[in-house]
């Protein structure tokens, strides 16, 4: 009997395999550069410890939030709303925070059962974080090049709340759904978009910013496809009035244009797809605390809700018309917010992606418009990474070598410094 030969299974075809090693190839600098400054940043923490080394590795993986993460993922929710500590007044309830971090941290913990929680938690977000910046660099290359894309994966490392990238926060994890939900979107790939932006709806409030730049760029995406179905004569360069938009570049579209008929259902897919992980979550509250506002009522007890800015505008008073001395968090987020404001504007100037801006949009208005604690806002910010593309732009025209890396290395050091400040020092959440 002769015998059975069996067929090769190829999940990945060879071309595909070549062209990831070559992706990765082109990454590998910014991912090294990204492990060099958030080594030195964490180097600081440790080194401006008030304690041994351990407490400011303990103090990262259970300081604020990152402890409701932990306690999630190691008890699961509440099922109902009780007190903060014994006796005391103030209600709440892990009910606010999204589920992808936590999953993620008992998978880590699931797999390495001899690693403790605390250290499961922060190898979670340190290996986000490095996720994270792989994203940054696929969705800032897809657009504008691989040196520019290098530089905004550095920038992102050094940021001045860069430290929590690698505490028990969900940001690492947020802004490595965002960054590969924008590659997705820039590349076309809508029905990974879609599902990337169900998990980072599930991954932060601000998964709101990610729907919306699917949603947006897929609308625009059908838009543009109907119209040249109903006008067939139309060369695909002539966009007419969008070309004008300063988000909107036509290349995006005409770079694409396929020979064939598009498929319409993909992009319409993204759309319905995307808000269903925030929508999903605050629904599934609801049931479990059986009021259909139970998210928005946990969110008032964590002092957050939307009130179109009026408290910012009251922290930004206080701290030009109050004589009394304030924590370092509050000129240093103030500069945060009027930075992020004037760069948001040179994005449009830029002609960035439809998505990217959106994106950028919506997180900026919940930084903004929302009443969380002053100290948190720029943490807030930390994922909209199209915010640091001008700058890095601007960085890869500086001819002097010297010049670039006196100017990283100041960057790492304050960056360092106000991180060891905010998780070891600071009064206020970061």
């Amino acid at each position: 009997m002769a015998p059975v030969r069996r067929l090769p299974i190829r999940l990945i075809s060879p071309e595909r395999r070549a062209a990831l090693a070559m992706s990765l190839q082109l990454a590998e600098p910014a991912l090294l550069l990204f492990l060099v400054v958030r080594a030195a940043g964490l180097s600081l923490i440790l080194l401006l410890s008030p304690g041994s080394p351990s407490y400011a590795l303990h103090r990262l993986a259970v300081h604020w939030d990152a402890a409701w993460y932990l306690d999630v993922a190691m008890h699961g929710y509440d099922h109902a709303i009780r007190p903060w500590l014994p006796g005391a007044a103030l209600q709440t309830t892990n009910l606010a925070f999204f589920p992808v971090f936590p999953w993620m941290i008992r998978t880590v913990h699931t797999l390495l059962p001899f690693v403790p929680w605390g250290v499961a938690s922060l190898l979670t977000a340190s290996l986000c974080a490095l996720g994270a910046a792989l994203g940054i660099f696929a969705a800032v290359n897809a657009r504008y090049g691989d040196k520019v894309a290098r530089m905004a994966v550095v920038l992102w490392g050094i940021a001045p709340v860069a430290a929590v990238e690698t505490a028990g926060y969900s940001e690492s994890a947020f802004t490595l759904m965002a960054a590969w939900t924008l590659y997705a979107v820039v590349t076309r790939r809508w029905l990974t978009a879609g599902v990337l932006s169900v998990l980072a709806g599930l991954t932060r409030p601000t998964g709101v910013a990610v729907a919306a730049a699917v949603m947006a760029a897929g609308a625009m995406e059908l838009w543009v496809r109907l119209r040249e179905r109903r006008a067939p004569g139309m060369l695909p360069g002539r966009l007419s009035w969008l070309d004008r938009l300063p988000w909107f570049d036509g290349a995006d579209v005409r770079a694409v244009t396929p020979v064939h008929e598009p498929e319409l259902w993909r992009p319409l897919a993204a759309i319905v797809l995307a808000p269903l992980g925030w929508v999903g979550f605050v629904a599934w509250t609801g049931w479990r605390l059986h009021t259909w506002d139970a998210y928005f009522r946990i969110q008032a007890l964590w002092h957050s809700k939307f009130d179109f800015g009026k408290s910012t505008a009251h922290d930004f008073k206080l701290l030009f018309t109050n004589a009394e001395p304030v924590g370092l968090y509050y000129p240093v987020v103030a500069g945060i917010l009027v930075a992020a404001a004037v760069l948001f504007f040179t994005t449009i100037a830029q002609r960035q992606p439809l998505g990217f801006v959106v994106f950028t949009l919506v997180t900026m208005v919940i930084a903004f418009g929302d009443t969380a604690y002053f100290a948190s806002r720029a943490r807030f910010l930390l994922p909209a990474f199209p915010l640091l593309i001008p700058i890095a732009a601007g960085l890869v025209r500086v001819r002097t070598r010297a010049t670039l890396v006196t100017a990283l290395i100041a960057g790492t050091l304050c960056s360092g410094l106000y991180g060891a400040y905010l998780l070891l020092y600071s009064p206020a959440a970061p």
